[in-house]
């Protein structure tokens, strides 16, 4: 009985030795290589001139002029935002495949809801891809043009939503500072108020110094803290979309200014509900922003605010 058991046990053992084998030998055969991390990345991102985000019902051209970023040719890039991009191009990795059972659903979604990137260096195109990711904004995916294979992207070391920067409309990517003037051609600056006239006043040049027409004695410091305040304003963000409605009211202040150009650069502001944390405005060309509260308090400054109570 003993003798009998033993070879069983041997016979056992040479066929799950041989079905060992032989699995091990197909699978071997019909293993690919892992993908490498870099798959996606742009190593040289400095020689990156053009960068185009397409969507079914969006195009957002991000070109680089040889001296600055510009947003479908019309506007100045907000410089950040630039460079959150590129260290994006460089720094994605692939993580893994997305799962076999959720290919057919995960390329529906970029196929239908997914940005089209195109990375380009001087004419010639470097990459092509379909970049998205789950609703919940908690997993990417990219998807070579010509595959069919997505994958699951990351950034070592950071628990970020990859696609998310690409995701990003034209506003966006604007540079958010307000007034784009050198203070070197300033000319005057008018502050007026609708339901206030007399509080509204003209900052001028005298002489040497900046000075309000009208006001012989001036609070430098004060006046000097507004012109940075104003000179250093940067919208939270640009609205678009009706749901964004600008208040259904006329503006309560306004700002223009004078180069020596005689060009207006110019904002209004509308006002606000004692619990809104923004304050809507409108620019010169009707572009509608909208600005952190504690903000636009430093602009909202009236004549008396700078006179100087040093009667000496």
């Amino acid at each position: 009985m003993g003798e009998m058991r033993n070879k069983y046990l041997a016979g056992s053992s040479a066929v799950l030795l041989t079905v060992s084998v032989t699995l091990f030998l197909s699978t071997r055969e019909v293993q690919k290589p892992a993908i490498d991390p870099a798959y996606f990345a742009v190593t040289d991102t400095e020689q990156v001139d053009r960068v185009t985000l397409a969507t079914a019902d969006d195009t957002v051209a991000l070109t680089f002029d040889g001296s600055r970023w510009r947003v479908n040719n019309r506007w100045d890039a907000d410089v950040q935002m630039i460079k959150v991009l590129m260290a994006t191009l460089r720094q994605a990795e692939v993580h893994r495949a997305v799962p076999v059972s959720m290919v057919d659903t995960v390329t529906r979604q970029l196929d239908r809801l997914g940005i089209q990137v195109s990375v380009q260096e001087a004419g010639i195109e470097r990459i092509r891809f379909l970049a998205g990711g789950n609703p919940q904004k908690t997993e990417s995916w990219f998807l070579k043009e010509g595959e069919a294979r997505p994958y699951i992207m990351i950034i070592p070391g950071y628990r970020v939503f990859v696609s998310g920067i690409l995701e990003l409309k034209e506003g966006g990517w604007r540079n958010k500072r307000i007034f784009e003037f050198n203070w070197r051609n300033f000319k005057t600056l008018t502050a007026s108020y609708a339901n206030e006239p007399a509080a509204g006043f003209t900052v001028e040049m005298k002489q040497r110094y900046f000075g309000i027409r009208e006001v012989k004695q001036v609070d430098t410091t004060k006046l000097n803290d507004y012109l940075d305040a104003v000179s250093l304003l940067v919208a939270r963000r640009f609205v678009n979309g009706r749901s964004d409605s600008l208040p259904a009211v006329k503006p309560a202040a306004r700002i223009d200014i004078t180069d020596i150009a005689d060009r207006t650069y110019s904002l209004e502001l509308f006002p606000a509900g004692a619990k809104d944390t923004e304050v809507y405005g409108r620019m010169a060309d009707g572009q509608r922003v909208a600005f952190d509260r504690d903000v636009v308090t430093a602009l909202l400054r009236r004549r008396g605010y700078f006179v100087s109570s040093d009667r000496r």
